[in-house]
């Protein structure tokens, strides 16, 4: 059948400060939402990117629609109209996307062809399995199964000889974010970074249960592709006191950047950290490195394909606010609203978060909004100049 594209689009007002131009890509009567950006569902050349769309005020949650957004003719297309697994899975930036089909099989997309393949007949695992990252090569696919004993499995699908295994089994992995480093050649030492919420696990009925243990709250970890070498990253107690939950790796770097949270009543930044709440670390050190923005709340994290800038939603102080898009960079500690205001709400269902990244080529910065209730997917084109002001 032909691929017919249509355009949903519309121009929107520059931002009153960058100048950016922004361009709303979706318009229908549903809420679209792009994948959250800790690893960016687009293509290597920066033109086509994925975007779930359904009537739940969570589209990432099945079944929903998948569509793909051209961001230079600022048309879309339905890729698949019946997606059945819990998120999406991909390498960062390689435009190709795993899903489970109404068939029960696993497809393979190509977001700048639109071509799909089966990799898998009746994909054999369960619903719960909340598969989300692919390695660089796209041998390996892994997710986390949560089981009837409240452990929790790291499994690794091996999409070349249809075989998995069992890379690390614990109670408090179960809230996934799995990724794995964006590495790349044929030498290169996969890594896999999950988050875990010590003290807390849940079963395969999603019930969760407090348990003692010696230092509770979340942190980040990581394993290699074998689930060996375990360590961790100083994201949590006793270091700092809590983190929001989103991270992402800074290149190849093996760092990783991620976000605190604040006191909510009064809006105020730990103590112990007063310059900022993003953070930089690696495994194994004992601090991370603290990104100084202290008029900022960070919570959604994004990196951008070479390592060198981020982008974050700037909590407002109450909620429903203006919500700034910052884009930093690590090296040289400036920052500047790229979006004075995105209009995301900052609600409790993800249709109303930012979660903004940057395109493979950073020309454009793509985030949600939901500032007429019904969520939407923008595009904001970086203006001339804007990413060698912050040098």
């Amino acid at each position: 059948m032909p691929v017919t594209w249509r355009s949903e689009a519309c121009d929107q007002y520059p931002d009153p400060e960058s100048g950016a131009f922004i361009v709303r890509l979706t318009q229908a009567a549903k809420h679209s939402v792009n994948i959250y950006g800790e690893q960016p569902y687009t293509s290597p050349d920066g033109r086509w990117i994925a975007i779930m769309r359904s009537p739940e005020a969570d589209p990432r949650l099945p079944p929903y629609d998948l569509y793909v957004a051209d961001l230079q003719r600022l048309y879309i297309q339905a890729a698949d109209r019946n997606v059945q697994s819990i998120l999406v899975a991909t390498a960062a930036w390689s435009g190709i996307l795993y899903y489970t089909s109404a068939d029960k099989d696993l497809i393979r997309l190509d977001v700048s062809t639109l071509e799909k393949q089966i990799v898998w007949n009746r994909w054999p695992f369960p619903p719960e399995l909340m598969f989300q990252s692919v390695s660089p090569d796209h041998r390996y696919l892994v997710g986390i199964l949560p089981q009837a004993s409240y452990e929790s499995a790291l499994i690794r699908v091996d999409l070349k000889e249809k075989t998995w295994k069992v890379l690390l089994e614990r109670p408090e992995i179960f809230a996934a974010h799995l990724q794995y480093a964006p590495q790349t050649g044929p030498d290169a030492q996969f890594q896999i970074m999950g988050l875990m919420n010590r003290g807390k696990k849940i079963n395969h009925h999603w019930h969760m249960v407090n348990f003692p243990t010696e230092q509770p709250g979340t942190c980040y970890y990581v394993v290699d592709n074998h689930g060996g070498n375990f360590r961790t990253f100083p994201s949590g107690p006793p270091v700092v006191r809590a983190n929001n939950g989103h991270s992402a790796w800074i290149a190849s770097t093996g760092r990783i950047a991620f976000s605190t949270p604040w006191d909510s009543k009064t809006w105020q930044l730990f103590p112990e950290w007063p310059q900022g709440n993003l953070f930089t670390a690696a495994a194994g050190e004992d601090a991370p490195r603290v990104f100084q923005a202290p008029e900022h709340r960070f919570n959604h994290v994004s990196v951008s394909r070479c390592g060198r800038y981020f982008v974050c939603d700037s909590y407002p102080e109450k909620i429903p606010g203006p919500c700034p898009l910052v884009v930093g960079n690590f090296k040289t500690g400036r920052y500047r609203s790229i979006i004075s205001d995105c209009k995301a709400t900052c609600g409790g269902p993800a249709c109303s978060h930012a979660h903004a990244y940057f395109t493979a080529d950073n020309r454009h910065v793509v985030y949600n909004a939901d500032p007429y209730l019904i969520g939407q997917v923008y595009a904001a084109r970086v203006p001339d100049g804007f990413l060698e002001s912050l040098e």
